[in-house]
């Protein structure tokens, strides 16, 4: 039996809040290390048989080198798929958003290999075609990490400027808004050193990434869980990665539905 992953984590009146205004928060243990565990094994050998598909790191361009991305892996197991859906995770980003119900967008375990490339600056929700809608994502590392292994860092209330239009993790996200954070001053946080079953929680808008991993014998094993308030409506995509995201996230949906496909269940409700 894999442990159960159903029961409340308490916030805080001012964690919520501080969340709202700086666009994410670092909360400790959110799963404990026993609860974890098992859990890690079955990602874990998922995504290493999956980053086999992969291109030696020196040969990839720097979105590749950031990351091995494997995604929606609840869909090709039950065990990920009891992970992916917990109701202690999806109720923590239903409270932080101050909604009654969230759905999933989808799940990313993001691999991190040693010496791998830095996450460059960017806003996850670009790529997602839900403009008008509130959405997070949890991020927790499946083992011990260092600062060093590449653990992430955030422009503190970013996400009040919302969508800046469409800019893909490369290169150029990296330098435009490097520059942008400069100009306007956003204090630069990071999550430092995390314990397996830490977490951050950030808003889609806020603007993040990661350095590289700098040890060169273990992998930063994460994952992520991507929530979208129910009730959300697909937007018209403006961009390429929009429109192939709501092929890919919302089947069979068009923008103007409620985003409610069979891949997106509802996994929390107060």
């Amino acid at each position: 039996m894999l442990p159960d992953l159903s029961s409340d984590y308490s916030l805080t009146p001012d964690q919520i809040s501080n969340y709202r205004a700086d666009g994410f928060i670092l909360l400790r243990n959110v799963a404990s290390s026993s609860e974890l565990a098992p859990y890690r094994d079955v990602i874990n050998e998922m995504t290493t048989e999956f980053a086999k598909n992969y291109a030696p790191l020196e040969q990839r361009d720097t979105y590749g080198k950031a990351f091995i991305q494997y995604s929606n892996q609840w869909e090709h197991s039950e065990d990920v798929k009891r992970f992916v859906f917990a109701r202690r995770f999806a109720k923590i980003a239903a409270e932080l958003m101050g909604v009654d119900g969230v759905r999933l967008y989808h799940d990313q375990a993001l691999y991190k290999e040693p010496n791998g490339g830095p996450t460059p600056w960017h806003q996850d929700q670009q790529y997602w075609p839900l403009q008008g809608s509130k959405c997070v994502t949890l991020w927790m590392p499946l083992v011990d990490v260092s600062a060093e292994m590449g653990t992430m860092r955030f422009a503190t209330g970013s996400q009040d400027i919302g969508y800046l239009g469409p800019l893909n993790i490369s290169d150029e996200s990296e330098q435009m808004l490097a520059g942008l954070i400069d100009e306007r001053g956003f204090p630069v946080a990071f999550a430092g050193d995390m314990k397996a079953g830490d977490a951050t929680f950030h808003d889609g808008w806020t603007i993040h990434g990661a350095p590289g991993n700098a040890d060169p014998v273990r992998t930063r094993e994460v994952m992520t869980i991507i929530y979208v308030e129910d009730g959300a409506i697909i937007s018209e995509p403006d961009s390429e990665s929009r429109v192939n995201d709501l092929a890919r996230w919302f089947p069979d949906l068009m923008p103007g539905d409620v985003a409610a496909s069979k891949l997106n269940p509802l996994v929390y409700k107060r």
